[in-house]
């Protein structure tokens, strides 16, 4: 019964370790047996299917780590969809907020991973509209549904090593921002104000 960490890499406008956006999930595969390849390749169609949605196509990866492995971990599967990396439409530093937690929302129990609005739109409002949040929703259904009934996307929490499967997700009407996700300044304009 293999635990996984799926890191989700989003290339932004290159593939500078800077620009690329990662957001890390967990899950238990308890079945008979386990494809690691297989179940990457479904979270890419996932994220496909619901969130990185925005024209042009986005450069996604997704990573697979077996937590019974040894420290440093190798990936046990590797899955790319190979496209591009378009120029943000929009400040890469703006994302959504996927909550989730398992049983009751108390810490250690409780996760969250911020969807960037730049895969998903190419104009932000004020605060997200409700189709944006339902796709996120969506999202959550996704991997809630990830391999079926053997595999249960979880909320891990090195305390105790102790993992839940998860049971809950929201979203708010409300973007985020994360700035060590943004782009380096390239010039500065200076204004001298004495003589």
């Amino acid at each position: 019964m293999p635990q996984y960490t799926f890191q989700v890499l989003h290339y932004g406008d290159s593939p500078l370790p800077r620009h690329v956006v990662v957001n890390t999930l967990h899950f238990n595969d308890h079945g008979a047996g386990t494809d690691p390849g297989g179940l990457a390749e479904d979270l890419l169609g996932v994220f496909k299917a619901n969130w990185d949605t925005s024209p042009p196509d986005r450069k996604m990866e997704v990573r697979v780590y077996d937590m019974g492995d040894e420290i440093p971990r190798e990936p046990v599967a590797v899955k790319t969809r190979d496209a591009g990396m378009p120029s943000s439409a929009i400040p890469r530093e703006i994302a959504l907020c996927l909550s989730f937690y398992a049983g009751r929302n108390l810490p250690r129990s409780r996760g969250r991973i911020y969807l960037p609005a730049f895969c998903s739109i190419t104009s932000a409002g004020v605060r997200p509209n409700a189709s944006q949040r339902a796709n996120a929703l969506a999202l959550a259904q996704g991997f809630a549904n990830l391999g079926g009934p053997d595999v249960d996307w979880i909320v891990r929490s090195r305390v105790g090593d102790q993992s839940q499967p998860v049971t809950n997700a929201w979203c708010d009407d409300e973007w985020d921002t994360q700035r060590r996700r943004g782009l380096q300044s390239t010039t500065r304009d200076l204004l001298s104000t004495h003589p």
